[in-house]
């Protein structure tokens, strides 16, 4: 699925949920610290839940909604990053080109899985939640260390892009535990 695509199903299927299936619990400023005190960056965290206007008032199966929409986005804009960066940079050089081709098409998988997250935090399988985002950041790492392998000793362009993306996912995943939590402890 082409990257604008994923992004427009990521928004869909954020409105249809708040649409469509109201708030069981409201959430509220407190979930989102609560959730982001569990988290390793809670500043970052709190301020990346925060910025969709929707969370405040979310419980916690949307707040991982708005979590995996925020990673999604993330990894959308990377790649969309690494394409302009491969048609726009003629001085990168065989090896950093090939390093970020290959960024690209693990960044490509990576959205994938996060559309794939999605489906199945949606469907409360949080086992499936769990395993595809934690693809998703596999992939990332896997972009990383391959140009640094390809380019030793050298900063990588998307270092700090990557290190974003780890975060967010980071957030979905400490998310999707209390959902496996909340619904083990409901049974």
């Amino acid at each position: 699925m082409k990257p604008v695509t994923s992004f427009f199903l990521f928004s869909a299927t954020l409105s249809l949920t708040f649409f469509f299936h109201p708030s069981v619990a409201k959430g509220s400023t407190n979930l989102i610290q609560e959730v982001c005190t569990k988290t390793h960056n809670k500043v970052n965290c709190v301020a990346s839940l925060e910025s969709n206007p929707d969370s405040k008032q979310a419980n916690l199966q949307q707040l991982g909604i708005i979590a995996l929409n925020l990673a999604s986005t993330k990894a959308t804009n990377t790649s969309l990053y690494i394409k302009t960066t491969l048609l726009s940079n003629k001085t990168l050089g065989p090896v950093n080109e090939q390093a970020l081709e290959d960024c690209s098409d693990q960044y490509l998988d990576a959205i994938q899985q996060l559309d794939d997250s999605l489906a199945a935090l949606l469907a409360n399988a949080t086992n499936d939640v769990r395993a595809w985002v934690r693809a998703a950041v596999a992939d990332v790492e896997s972009c990383e260390n391959g140009f640094k392998k390809q380019v030793p000793g050298q900063q990588m362009l998307l270092s700090s892009r990557n290190a974003v993306f780890r975060q967010l996912c980071n957030n979905v995943l400490v998310i999707n535990k209390l959902l496996s939590q909340t619904s083990a402890g409901s049974n």
